[in-house]
């Protein structure tokens, strides 16, 4: 693991360890939640950069916290899930960015690194990895009922606009559309820091009072995770075109494994 520090040395040093690891003060939550916030805003409202794809919500929370690997851990098996859930337009569903900025906070401000998954991992440390992907797929369904709770808002706001064509306003329009960006990076912040005080203080405790069957089970996710990203590719794409991403990525993740480890 020690060139994994030298993987992590090309993110900008402001967002390094801004969180300090096993903080759980409401400064950290607030910038995880502002952090939350503006990835919200990547997935259709503004740049739409991509950044707010799990891997890469993962990884940036796990660098605000000063544990990248740990978003890793976490994020790398969201994206295999939700490889066909890309924000075109509208089409995506779910609440990812909220629920893994929660899950991958709770995680390291808690004190529970993962780093030891991408070297020695023992059964517990990887069902660990299980039990916060579960959280965050959980979550993430469950928060879509307030992304189409803020689509109807926003719907509403600007039916409002067609004033504009009567009197030429912009400025109107461009305060509603100011008003829907703020609902969204609201909704996005708020839901995290609820999410990430749910988390701490019943998700990760009760992972502790599972039956060892449990235990084994979800030490099994993330080996079978990776079937359902292809899964999900040739879905979308279908078999030919899919091929070419399935066998592209096994060459990166050799390369990149043999890099970080």
């Amino acid at each position: 693991m020690s060139s994994l520090s030298g993987v992590w040395a090309v993110l900008p040093a402001a967002l390094l360890a801004a969180v300090p690891a096993g903080d759980p003060s409401w400064n950290s939550m607030l910038l995880l939640g502002l952090l939350a916030g503006l990835l919200s805003l990547d997935e259709t409202a503004l740049m739409q950069t991509w950044f707010s794809q799990p891997l890469a919500v993962g990884v940036l929370t796990g660098a605000v916290c000063g544990d990248p690997a740990s978003g890793l851990a976490i994020g790398l098996p969201v994206q295999l899930i939700l490889a066909g859930n890309l924000p075109v337009g509208q089409s995506f569903t779910g609440d990812s960015v909220s629920a893994l900025v929660a899950a991958v906070g709770a995680v390291v401000l808690s004190g529970r690194g993962l780093v030891s998954v991408f070297g020695t991992p023992d059964l517990t440390e990887i069902a660990l990895v299980g039990w916060m992907v579960v959280a965050v797929g959980l979550f993430s369904s469950a928060g879509h009922l307030m992304i189409q709770m803020e689509r109807r808002a926003h719907f509403l706001w600007m039916l409002e606009g067609h004033r504009t064509l009567r009197d030429g306003r912009l400025r109107r329009m461009e305060a509603i559309h100011a008003r829907c960006l703020f609902t969204t990076f609201l909704r996005g912040g708020a839901t995290a820091i609820i999410l990430l005080l749910v988390l701490r203080r019943l998700w990760l405790p009760a992972f502790a009072q599972l039956p060892a069957v449990i235990v084994a089970a979800l030490a099994m996710l993330p080996l079978l995770l990776p079937g359902l990203g292809i899964g999900n590719l040739i879905e979308r794409y279908g078999l030919r075109a899919s091929w070419l991403w399935v066998a592209g990525g096994t060459v990166v993740s050799f390369a990149v494994t043999r890099f970080v480890l």
